[in-house]
């Protein structure tokens, strides 16, 4: 039995061409200001605490610092906002929420002890290092997935 080339060419090599033009994205774009952005609010938040840190006990108040936790909260809820618009960002989304959600958490509970201790200030810095990372992470990941 001898096999048409035209039917060959239209049932088997013409799906295969136009399939392999097609791409489907289930990411978002990758952002390089957003990455910047996030890398410059980690870094922020590690020197919050690494200034506490280094500070002696009397300059380790809440008072002191309210201005850099706002500022750094600031950027949380902007690097948020482009992800909840930006397309198929769910993940992302649900990083930077439990980041936020931990870094109130930390600044309410600094708020509320009116001073931290060393110990206490390097747990949350640890923590929230683990914290920035995912999220950092994907947003690098998304300048390989092309």
């Amino acid at each position: 039995m001898k096999i048409n080339k035209s039917f060959f060419f239209s049932v088997f090599l013409l799906p295969v061409i136009f399939l392999a033009g097609c791409r489907a994205s289930f990411v978002p774009a990758y952002d390089a200001a957003l990455q910047t952005q996030i890398e410059n609010a980690a870094k922020a938040t590690d020197m919050l605490y690494l200034t506490m840190i280094a500070s002696t006990e009397n300059l380790k108040s809440y008072d002191r610092y309210s201005g850099e936790y706002l500022n750094i909260e600031g950027e949380i809820n902007s690097i948020l906002f482009k992800n909840e618009v930006r397309p198929q960002s769910a993940d992302i989304v649900a990083s930077i929420k439990i980041l936020k959600d931990y870094f109130i958490q930390a600044k309410d509970d600094h708020a509320k002890r009116g001073v931290l201790s060393d110990a206490e200030a390097l747990i949350y810095n640890e923590q929230l290092k683990a914290l920035w990372k995912p999220v950092l992470i994907e947003e690098i990941a998304l300048s390989k997935a092309r």
